[in-house]
C-alpha cells in the first residue's frame, strides 16, 4: 500500500495523449507508461475543460434518469434486480464493444497493461459490488432510506479522492454537497434520518447500503487515477462483462427463478433500452470523471434524484409532494452553483 501511494504520488510531467493517439498508439509507446498518476488526474486542465466535465455529467444524469424509468418497466414486469442487471450488463458491454471496434479502440489490449488495466478492473469490480449491495438493501428496508443512504456516494467520493489524488473539497462545495444530500432526503424520503435515529432500519442493513456508496466512489476514482490514458468506452465494456457475470452467478445461487423478455418488439424493447441508457449514462460519467475532480462530479450525478422526481410525475401522472419539490429545486440549484 505504502508503495501503491508512493507511485500515485509521484510527480509526472509527461503530456496526456489524446483519445485518438491512445486507440492508435503502438505497443512501444504503451511499454513506456508509468505507473504513476498523470497530471491529468490531479485535476482539471483548464477552466473550459472543467465546464464541459460538469455539462457532460449533466447528460449522463438524465441518461440514468431514463435508465430508471426503464428499470421500473422491467420490475412491474417481474424480472428481479440481479436480472435487470445481468441484462443490462450485456447489453451495454456488446454495445460498448461495437463502438469500440467502430472508433479504432482496442479494448483487449489494455488487458496486456496491468498498470492501466487494474484500475479498469477496479472500477468494473467495485462499481458492480456496488449495485449489488444497494439491491440487496432495497430488498430488506424502504427504497426511500437505501437511496438517501446510497447517494451519500459523493461524501466517500471526495474522501477517496482527497486520500489518493491530493484533490482539494473546498468549503463552498462541502456545503452544496451537504445541501444536495438535503435535497436527496427531501425528495426520496423526508422520514429518512428520522427512521434511521429512531433505530427502525436494522443498522446491518443501513451499513449495506452506505457500504454500496463507498464501493461505487471507489469505483469513480480509479477512473481518475487511469486517466485519459484509458478510453472511456473501455471502462463501459468491462463494467458490463464483470456485472452482467456477477449478476447470473448471484441470481443462480439465489435460485431465482429465471425470466425471459417477451419474443417481441415490445417485450424487448425496455431491455435494450435500460442497456443503451447505461452504455450512454456510464460514458458520459466516465468522460466528465476524466476532466474534472471526482467529487463534484458524483454530486452533480446525483441530480438524476431531481430528474427522476420529474420525470416520474410526467410519465406516471404521480402528484409531486410540496417537500419533494422543494428537493429537487434544492438539488438542482447546487448542481448549478457547484458546476461554474
Amino acid at each position: 500500500m505504502q508503495r501503491l501511494m508512493e507511485q500515485l504520488r509521484a510527480p509526472q510531467t509527461e503530456r496526456l495523449p489524446s483519445y485518438n493517439s491512445i486507440s492508435n498508439a503502438t505497443n512501444s509507446a504503451a511499454a513506456a507508461v508509468t505507473s504513476a498518476v498523470p497530471t491529468g488526474n490531479r485535476g482539471p486542465n483548464s477552466a473550459g475543460q472543467r465546464r464541459k466535465g460538469m455539462a457532460l455529467t449533466g447528460a449522463s444524469a438524465i441518461a440514468f434518469a431514463v435508465m430508471a424509468l426503464l428499470v421500473r418497466e422491467l420490475d412491474s414486469r417481474g424480472f428481479t434486480a440481479l436480472q435487470i442487471m445481468f441484462w443490462r450488463g450485456v447489453v451495454q458491454s456488446v454495445g460498448a464493444l461495437g463502438v469500440c471496434l467502430t472508433r479504432g479502440v482496442q479494448p483487449l489490449r489494455v488487458v496486456g497493461d496491468w498498470k492501466r488495466f487494474r484500475w479498469v478492473l477496479m472500477r468494473a469490480v467495485f462499481g458492480s459490488a456496488g449495485h449489488v449491495l444497494y439491491y440487496m438493501a432495497l430488498a430488506r428496508m424502504a427504497m426511500g432510506t437505501a437511496t438517501v443512504l446510497f447517494f451519500t456516494n459523493p461524501l466517500f467520493t471526495a474522501a477517496f479522492a482527497r486520500w489518493l489524488l491530493d484533490e482539494p473539497l473546498p468549503a463552498r462545495a462541502a456545503w452544496l454537497m451537504a445541501a444536495a444530500l438535503g435535497g436527496v432526503v427531501l425528495v426520496a424520503a423526508p422520514l429518512a434520518p428520522l427512521s434511521l435515529a429512531a433505530g427502525a432500519v436494522p443498522l446491518q442493513w443501513a451499513l449495506l447500503a452506505l457500504l454500496g456508496a463507498a464501493s461505487t466512489a471507489l469505483a469513480y476514482t480509479s477512473i481518475r487515477i487511469a486517466g485519459r490514458l484509458v478510453h472511456p468506452m473501455v471502462h463501459v465494456m468491462y463494467f458490463g462483462v464483470v456485472a452482467a457475470v456477477g449478476a447470473l452467478v448471484l441470481s443462480r445461487a439465489a435460485r431465482q427463478p429465471w425470466l425471459m423478455p417477451e419474443n417481441s418488439l415490445v417485450g424487448w424493447a425496455p431491455v435494450v433500452g435500460v442497456g443503451v441508457s447505461a452504455l450512454a449514462a456510464q460514458f458520459l460519467m466516465n468522460w466528465a470523471l476524466q476532466l474534472a475532480h471526482a467529487a463534484p462530479v458524483v454530486m452533480v450525478r446525483n441530480s438524476t434524484v431531481a430528474i427522476s422526481f420529474v420525470l416520474d410525475a410526467i410519465v406516471y401522472q404521480s402528484v409531486p409532494t410540496l417537500l419533494g419539490t422543494v428537493g429537487a429545486v434544492v438539488i438542482t440549484i447546487c448542481s448549478i452553483l457547484i458546476s461554474r
